[in-house]
């Protein structure tokens, strides 16, 4: 029996420092070197990619999809989004997926959560927006659903289909794609296998004893049965963030999850195992997600590492010019500070001042200048090194320790560094 391969992708880092010519000349490389065809890139609604990044992914055999995140944008707000737009279609991008976990409360930071009216909310700020895509080229992707959710995610999708259908959006029904998590909740990669024709009795918010359900790496085949039932079609689905364990409370063994993302791996290749999933097409890609794995690694994601994991038949060596942008360090330690318009505070480098003496780190005032560091240590500021830039750094490839506020507490930790 021949093989039947899926296409392979990555959701490349979200931070904007990713996006620069050096980071992505870097690492667009080594994700076509592990066997890569697609890079999902993360967009705002207000900003557009830098038009390098699509023409880099090309030059690398890496087809780009973006991937809009937050709350769409109301109708009035979407002139503004059009530029962007006409600027993708213009750059070649052929897939856009239009928003994130909508059936949770968190996707609606700005007009709130409104359990009763949500399909409709969803829809009359989706449409304008696929509509539009679809007219200049583009392939409108269904957002992917929080399996589960605050809004049953099988349900959810079915009451948007048909709002669709009651719309007439008859043209835009016969162009737009899936999108779906990977996510496994630490259950077998073929639970729930054969979607809502096989599991009949599941049913939204209860499974019965001897029934499974959607919550698991199968759950594609769900949105893709509930998608058929409602207009006849069979829609290519892009699976994402593949092998994540997904929201289900404590880290999950981090050696268990490796052997997921290899059983995923080796499914995508066509290789038959016991415990690998079946994938069942049409598919468009099996997306592994960057950022995970950085977490998954506490911080230090190489080349070498993704090698190990994403193992293939040759042998893959990282260029001379292509060294992962995780270990191209040209600091040793970087002590970051914080610097207002009044300057630099005294009784901010008193309570350092043990750490300059003893461990003579460079010291700086600077994000940018830091991620050039292999370890940073960080005197705490919300204002100035809020919780986004210091995962930035540590999404960079970075160490980072956050020290205590209390010089008396920074001192005796001080014994304790490993730095």
């Amino acid at each position: 029996m021949a093989k039947v391969k899926q296409n392979i992708g990555f959701s490349y880092f979200t931070s904007r420092e990713y996006l620069v010519r050096k980071r992505v000349e870097t690492w667009f490389p080594i994700l076509r070197q592990l066997g890569a065809t697609q890079v999902v890139l993360e967009s705002g609604f207000d900003r557009a990619i830098p038009e390098d990044v699509f023409q880099t992914a090309r030059k690398n055999g890496l087809e780009p999809i973006v991937h809009f995140k937050g709350e769409l944008p109301l109708a009035r707000q979407f002139n503004s989004l059009v530029v962007i737009l006409d600027a993708y279609a213009k750059w070649d991008v052929q897939f856009i997926i239009l928003g994130e976990k909508p059936n949770t409360k968190s996707a609606w930071p700005a007009a709130g959560w409104h359990y009763d009216h949500l399909i409709d909310h969803f829809l009359d700020r989706f449409i304008p927006i696929a509509n539009y895509a679809e007219k200049i080229g583009l392939t409108p992707v269904l957002p992917p659903l929080q399996p589960g959710g605050d809004y049953w995610d099988t349900a959810f999708l079915e009451m948007v289909m048909q709002g669709l259908k009651q719309r007439k959006m008859d043209a835009l029904l016969e162009k737009i794609g899936l999108a779906s998590f990977g996510f496994t909740f630490n259950k077998s990669l073929n639970w729930g296998s054969g979607g809502p024709e096989m599991w009949a009795g599941s049913k939204p918010y209860f499974t019965p004893d001897g029934q499974e359900d959607q919550i698991g790496f199968q759950n594609y085949e769900w949105a893709r049965a509930v998608f058929n039932r409602v207009t006849g079609r069979k829609p290519t689905v892009l699976i994402l963030d593949a092998g994540n364990p997904g929201p289900i409370g404590p880290p999950q063994d981090k050696d268990q999850v490796i052997e997921t993302l290899q059983l995923i791996h080796s499914a995508c290749l066509g290789e038959v195992e016991p415990e690998a999933p079946k994938l069942s097409g049409p598919i468009l890609g099996c997306v592994f997600s960057l950022e995970t794995l950085t977490e998954l690694m506490e911080g230090n994601l190489s080349f070498p590492i993704l090698q190990s994991i994403f193992k293939s038949d040759q042998v893959v060596d990282v260029p001379d010019d292509s060294k992962s942008a995780a270990t191209d360090k040209s600091i040793e330690h970087y002590l970051l500070l914080p610097a207002h318009e009044s300057g630099v505070s005294d009784v901010v480098l008193n309570k350092v001042r043990p750490i300059i003496k003893q461990l003579q780190p460079t010291i700086g005032f600077s994000v940018s200048e830091a991620i050039l560091a292999r370890r940073v240590s960080v005197f705490p500021d919300p204002l100035l090194f809020p919780e986004e830039k210091i995962n930035a750094l540590r999404l960079a490839g970075c160490q980072v320790e956050v020290l205590p506020q209390s010089g008396i507490e920074i001192a005796t930790q001080l014994h304790g560094m490993t730095f």
